[in-house]
């Protein structure tokens, strides 16, 4: 059955509709969330009920294979209500698409649920080649939504016969490996980011993805059309977060008129010129990190982003524009946080949890923004080094 764009149009309404209408649920179970270090059971069935757990699967196994834009959009309404909730939904994302690389048994055994969630690392285990596949032992933290997944994508470094070490994406059931509760942290409590252990478990070859393929695009379930990853994941990493800015900028924005400021002659904050301009420069700093995040998501869109060495320029620039708008959306919860004053740490304030999770979030590795400056200063420059794999 061919999908018209006036098809798509509607699948792309509902889901951001969807994501509108799940935000009163979402904010009324974000501190549950913070305390159980987990997604509890009622967001998880709103999530799935509202297909968000089929992006990008697709769509002849009843996925959704909509544009970055409306993925971009349903991530960031999520993220401000519930950071650790939109968090979940982007990692689903970015494992759909990384997924759909492999061969078409894996892909029938993942996608044959369509609401099947993926959760995994990319941190290196050990791996040894054995009749049909591979043996893999090994750790793989930051394995966001791994109580709540039924797939693990792991990472196994294989030495070749040239003595070389090749790293594989793995696939495995989640009830084939154990999960560990190490994910005890300040902030993105909710995404129950834990820990999956496997000791000689045996990886079927068809569940196996050479990982400098996924770069190149050469791997098994390669096509014309096909996204490059890192961007992906990239992009849907900082949509939270700038989720998390724009409800920060709400809270003190709604705020501001009603609330005394403290040892000074203005009964509302609103009245000070001094709260007038920090509003302004986070709001704007904000507006700056939309546009730069909806650029890239555009450019996904459009097919100018690609994999292989051709589109490498591009995709560092990508890499340090998502990590700059992380940059200026810290900057301005931080400023956000400085108007709020040490009420906002009070522990019924969603400031504090805002602050909290902002902080996690945009310390994860893909948006350092001094790495993202190098890789791609590198690459303008015409410096052949790689410093990182995920571009």
């Amino acid at each position: 059955m061919t999908t018209t764009n006036s098809q798509r149009g509607i699948t792309d309404q509902r889901l951001t509709a969807n994501a509108r209408r799940l935000r009163p649920l979402l904010c009324d179970y974000a501190a549950a969330s913070d305390i159980m270090r987990k997604m509890p059971d009622e967001v998880l069935d709103g999530l799935t009920e509202a297909g968000f757990f089929r992006l990008l699967k697709p769509r002849h196994f009843g996925g959704y294979d909509v544009n970055q834009r409306t993925v971009l959009e349903v991530i960031l309404t999520l993220g401000q209500a519930n950071a650790s909730a939109a968090w979940l939904v982007g990692i689903a994302a970015g494992g759909s698409a990384l997924a759909r690389r492999g061969s078409e048994r894996l892909q029938a055994e993942i996608f044959s649920n369509r609401d099947a969630r993926i959760a995994g690392s990319l941190n290196p285990g050990t791996a040894r080649r054995v009749d049909g596949g591979l043996c893999v032992r090994g750790n793989w933290p930051y394995s966001s939504g791994a109580p709540h997944a039924d797939w693990a994508a792991i990472c196994a470094a294989v030495p070749d016969e040239a003595s070389d070490i090749v790293p594989y994406v793995c696939f495995a059931p989640v009830a084939e490996v154990q999960v560990h509760d190490t994910w005890h942290m300040a902030g993105m409590r909710g995404t129950a980011s834990q820990t999956f252990v496997a000791d000689e478990l045996f990886i079927p070859e068809h569940r196996t993805i050479a990982l400098d393929a996924l770069g190149d695009g050469q791997h098994a379930g390669s096509t014309s059309d096909e996204l490059p990853l890192a961007p992906l994941f990239n992009l849907y990493f900082v949509a939270t977060l700038l989720g998390i800015g724009q409800a920060a900028a709400e809270l003190v924005i709604e705020a501001a008129p009603r609330k005394a400021m403290t040892s000074t002659c203005f009964a509302r904050q609103s009245d000070s010129v001094g709260v007038q301009i920090q509003v302004a420069e986070a709001k704007l700093k904000l507006r700056s990190a939309g546009l730069l995040v909806f650029d890239v998501a555009d450019e996904l869109d459009a097919g100018t982003l690609v994999a292989g060495e051709a589109g490498y320029p591009r995709r560092a620039r990508v890499r340090a524009q998502c990590a700059f708008a992380a940059r200026q959306t810290m900057e301005a919860v931080q400023t956000l946080l400085d108007v709020c004053g040490a009420g906002g740490f009070a522990e019924a304030s969603r400031m504090q949890q805002y602050w909290r999770d902002a902080s996690v979030a945009a310390r994860h590795a893909a948006l350092n923004v001094h790495v993202g400056y190098e890789i791609y200063g590198k690459s303008l420059l015409g410096v052949a080094e790689r410093i990182s794999p995920l571009v």
